[in-house]
């Protein structure tokens, strides 16, 4: 359920992200079919102008919601911003933005007849007809009426937005590192004990990567605040991940099309097999960071359970700690181990409750 701020931007993420691999999908096959670049084309131009929608439509909701999403996290962690001040004052408003920014700039590339196949003809997107008109006018012939428009929406989108969403998750990932860091360094500074005292660059592996604690650091804390640490140090690794998938999908897209503006078309073919097989992966490695917390959990009561086997389960179970049935224990584990492993989901289940019971409190 919806029911957090974190979870509904994710369900925002998860939308726009539908959209695009819907148009990704369809791409090929929705594109005119009496185009020479398209061997699979089986469309016309009303399925090529629905394609290029979706398209547009979710890249740039998609980018809009993980940088909201990267705001989110920055506000959390640094500003100690409670879920409710997040909901009163800012998520609504970014929904809002979002959504009627998405719109507008769709239908308008809608209304200027800016959605053609792209030269490769794999999908419709921004993109002038027909193809080529604007590097070889005396073969293929004059651009269409409003390509300059398009020409703009092109620049707009991809070195304008999709640039400056990658310029603003980084920021976001910079500051939430250094705190993260800063942290850190408070404690081992403020100890006695000179083991404690380490490089910066060991205390920033540990601090965002390692997932689990210093026996020394542990010893000399309260419960609350290892728990408090433990919870901080999970939210900045979600975070990291989730800004270092849109990076790592849209970090090669934006170089191609820079390079395109610079008038550099001959471009190395592994660079372009690379951008394509990352661009589109960028769904399955937001599927993989979402489930990643409840698989450890689930992981945590069943130990035995394989990594994958538990993500599929936590995926069946709609993105949520699943609760094994006794014939489902007794498949996995065996009639020996059914009784503990039942006392352990059952144990944990209450813990998550009274947890959640606790922040619904503050």
């Amino acid at each position: 359920t919806l029911t957090t701020p974190y979870r509904r931007l994710i369900f925002g993420v998860s939308t726009a992200d539908v959209l695009h691999s819907v148009g990704m999908v369809t791409g090929p096959f929705a594109s005119p079919r009496d185009l020479a670049t398209s061997p699979w084309g089986a469309g016309n131009t009303q399925t090529c102008t629905a394609n290029g929608f979706f398209n547009v439509l979710g890249s740039i909701g998609v980018a809009l919601y993980l940088l909201s999403l990267s705001i989110y996290f920055f506000l959390k962690l640094t500003r100690r911003v409670t879920d409710t001040d997040f909901c009163r004052k800012i998520e609504m408003k970014m929904h809002f933005l979002i959504i009627a920014f998405v719109l507008f700039f769709s239908f308008t590339a809608l209304l200027a007849n800016s959605f053609n196949p792209i030269p490769t003809g794999a999908v419709c997107h921004l993109a002038r007809s027909p193809i080529g008109c604007g590097l070889y006018p005396e073969i293929v012939g004059e651009c269409k009426p409003g390509a300059s428009y398009t020409m703009f929406l092109i620049y707009l989108l991809n070195l304008g937005i999709i640039p400056l969403c990658l310029v603003g998750v980084t920021v976001f990932m910079i500051i939430l590192v250094r705190k993260s860091v800063m942290t850190e360094r408070m404690y081992t500074l403020n100890t006695d004990n000179p083991v404690q005292r380490r490089s910066r660059a060991n205390n920033i592996f540990k601090c965002i990567f390692c997932c689990y604690f210093d026996q020394d650091q542990r010893a000399n804390e309260s419960d609350a605040d290892y728990v408090l640490r433990l919870y901080r140090r999970e939210t900045i690794i979600q975070a990291l991940l989730y800004i270092g998938s849109f990076l790592v999908s849209n970090i090669m897209t934006v170089f191609v099309v820079i390079f395109n503006f610079a008038g550099i078309y001959n471009q190395p073919i592994a660079f372009r097999y690379i951008t394509s097989f990352l661009y589109p992966f960028m769904g399955f490695f937001n599927i993989l960071i979402y489930c990643r917390p409840k698989v450890q959990k689930f992981r945590f009561q069943y130990p035995e359970m394989s990594w994958i086997r538990s993500f599929f389960l936590v995926v069946k179970a709609g993105g949520e700690v699943p609760i094994l049935s006794d014939e489902d224990q007794s498949i996995c584990f065996g009639p020996q181990d059914q009784g503990a492993s039942s006392e352990l989901a059952l144990r944990m289940r209450l813990d998550e409750d009274s947890s959640d019971r606790e922040e619904e409190k503050t």
